[in-house]
């Protein structure tokens, strides 16, 4: 991880851990927060396998252990800066798969990220001596 200094540990052991850790935080939390399921139907075990399947296993996996490599490779500033555009294309694929409306505080917000992306990806210029 970037902010503790141990770019040495590898992408898919850190994303282990940390689901690993998480899992289990939410296992002991959630009888705290909800009933159990008491009629369990074949829809709860089809939605579990696709949760397990298509969402952890190629979505969230291969997206995280490629975010955390990214990391380990470039500078956070750099790297950070890309999370920023997803409420972006979120914005833009909403609009045009789901028919979302758009209006003038969603597209305020949307120049106003986007203005803040390029101040941040712009190349540092530093001050020149006379």
């Amino acid at each position: 991880m970037a902010w503790t200094g141990r770019k040495d540990v590898a992408p898919d052991r850190q994303l282990v851990w940390q689901v690993f850790v998480s899992a289990l935080i939410f296992m002991i939390a959630a009888p705290f927060f909800c009933c159990f399921i008491s009629d369990v139907q074949p829809i709860h075990l089809w939605g579990l396998a696709f949760q397990l399947v298509v969402i952890v296993t190629f979505a969230f996996a291969f997206a995280f252990a490629l975010w955390l490599w990214l990391m380990s490779v470039y500078p956070l500033a750099i790297v950070a800066a890309f999370s920023f555009r997803s409420p972006v294309f979120g914005v833009f694929f909403g609009w045009l798969f789901l028919d979302e409306a758009l209006g003038l505080p969603v597209l305020v917000a949307l120049v106003l990220v986007s203005a803040s992306l390029i101040l941040i990806s712009r190349p540092v210029q530093v001050p020149q001596k006379v």
